[in-house]
């Protein structure tokens, strides 16, 4: 039989050994617990950076469009102005080439506070061509919400949107001959969406004449579009670009 005086040491050190389970098992669950509000903030604030990534993606993405489709709808312009399609490449690939020598020339050395102005790349100066081509041809051709009893356009609209009910191209046409075919070809980004044609009873020779597209043709999307006039398969005159905005 042990002594009160052993009994009492060993219920001491069951009374310590239990105790210090019970820290060990506090300290254990407090630092659980702080691990699992660690990784629950973690995971909201990754979701909340994922979120800003992909909104912020999402903005330029939009606007890396809306600059592809300005930059169609200037060139369109241009063309329309008289200016060849491949003298305008070769004008944009020469900008492009200037514009990353002035890039290049334009960073400052480490010892410098401001570029060299001495580095200034010269201008590129191209002159279009001009021509003239004999036959039938258009002029004043432009885009419309409608014509009057005249045939000739109402207004000079180059921008439509998707709750417009009709667009119209019109121009004066000169020397075509009665019976010979005009043709319009309305395309979204380069793409043929709609054709047309008809064949004059009479001579025209600076009268209007016009076509037009309206939902059942083509479906109004937002974006460049652009129609092309032919006389007998012959362009009478250039693209001309016209814009489908929201809202």
């Amino acid at each position: 039989m042990k002594s009160p005086r052993g009994l009492g040491i060993w219920l001491l050190l069951v009374l310590l050994t239990s105790c210090t389970a019970s820290a060990v098992e506090q300290t254990a669950t407090v630092e659980q617990s702080i691990a699992e509000t660690t990784i629950a903030q973690l995971r909201a604030t990754s979701t909340v950076v994922r979120a800003r990534m992909q909104t912020t993606l999402d903005y330029v993405g939009s606007r890396v469009t809306e600059a592809a489709e300005a930059q169609d709808f200037l060139r369109y312009n241009l063309i329309n102005l008289g200016t060849e399609s491949a003298w305008l490449s070769t004008a944009i690939l020469q900008l492009g080439e200037v514009g990353e020598q002035a890039t290049a020339t334009a960073q400052p050395a480490a010892s410098d506070t401001f570029p060299n102005p001495a580095a200034t790349p010269p201008a590129v100066i191209v002159t279009p061509p001009t021509a003239q081509s004999p036959g039938p041809r258009l002029e004043n051709m432009l885009m419309a919400s409608g014509v009057d009893n005249r045939d000739c356009a109402i207004d000079n609209n180059p921008r439509f949107t998707p709750a417009s009910s009709q667009i119209y191209v019109v121009a004066q046409a000169y020397n075509v001959a009665a019976g010979a075919t005009i043709s319009s070809v309305w395309r979204r980004q380069g793409s043929e969406v709609a054709n047309f044609s008809f064949q004059p009873r009479n001579n025209i020779n600076g009268d209007c004449i016009w076509f037009f597209i309206d939902q059942s043709d083509a479906e109004f999307t937002v974006g460049v579009w652009s129609v092309e006039i032919a006389v007998d398969g012959v362009h009478a005159a250039a693209p001309l670009a016209f814009q489908i905005v929201s809202g």
